[in-house]
């Protein structure tokens, strides 16, 4: 067997190559080495991989969405509700279990009014200080809700007594003081003001604190003897008032509050 000499040019490699070899006896044609293979993919093998991707993208991020949307939710209403209990520990701490202010108009402590007037001072007063706030809306600001299916307006955010502040974070926290024999507050709390229909239990979202009358808060806690089947149903409610007199988002909110404020797995509405 003879020695040939093989030159091979840039049609078929990124650069010349020499090398030596043997043909072999009755030879008719030569292998090239692996090293003259082809480069790239073929269209078919492009488009086969992106449909791959574009299945498993479509299975994946809507879970991943989901499950970031409950994230946010679960966590701006834990803060809310530690930074407004630290409000109270400060305003206790100096000596004011009663939340009163004085009111400029009257210039008397006004300590069982109802108004958007009297929520708007005690909010200053107490517990502006323990917020990052943007801004306020004016007076008479209210967010529209609607039921899960968005069909029937249920409301739930706040009435014209709420004043409405705006949290850095996105959030809007409406702050309603009550009176009476013990004080109470109404927090109100829009996760996602923006969204074009407000969903009770998905954007919306309401707690109530009350005092003992020995100066203790706590959340007041009218959903004990409920069961979670009934929670549900009421969260979900296309009523105004399903159930003592409080709005469906209110029923939701119970829900996530008595499951240490993370979402159950059976919450009946959707992120």
């Amino acid at each position: 067997m003879n020695k040939k000499f093989c030159t091979t040019n840039a049609d078929t490699l990124p650069t010349k190559v020499n090398f030596w070899f043997k043909l072999a006896e009755n030879a008719t044609h030569v292998n090239l080495p692996l090293t003259i293979a082809r480069l790239g993919f073929t269209l078919a093998e492009v488009l086969i991989t992106l449909g791959v991707i574009g299945v498993v993208a479509a299975m994946t991020i809507p879970t991943l969405m989901s499950a970031y949307n409950r994230h946010v939710v679960e966590t701006r209403l834990y803060k809310i509700h530690s930074t407004f209990m630290q409000g109270i520990r400060m305003a206790q701490a100096n000596s004011d279990s009663n939340f009163t202010v004085q009111n400029p108009t009257t210039g008397k402590e006004d300590v069982n009014g109802y108004s958007w007037e009297n929520s708007k001072l005690v909010f200053d007063e107490y517990f502006a200080p323990v917020f990052k706030i943007s801004h306020t809306y004016p007076k008479g600001t209210i967010f529209k809700v609607f039921s899960t299916d968005g069909q029937a307006q249920v409301n739930g955010a706040g009435d014209g007594n709420t004043y409405q502040i705006a949290l850095l974070d996105g959030t809007v926290l409406g702050f309603t003081k009550v009176g009476g024999q013990n004080t109470r507050f109404y927090l109100d709390i829009t996760i996602n003001p923006t969204r074009k229909k407000l969903i009770g239990g998905r954007d919306t979202f309401f707690i109530q604190y009350s005092d003992d009358g020995e100066g203790n808060f706590q959340i007041y806690n009218p959903y004990s003897t409920i069961s979670n089947e009934k929670l549900k149903e009421y969260c979900t409610s296309h009523t105004h008032r399903p159930a003592l007199a409080i709005y469906p988002s209110a029923f939701c909110t119970a829900l996530i509050v008595k499951n240490n404020f993370k979402i159950p797995s059976d919450y009946p509405i959707k992120f």
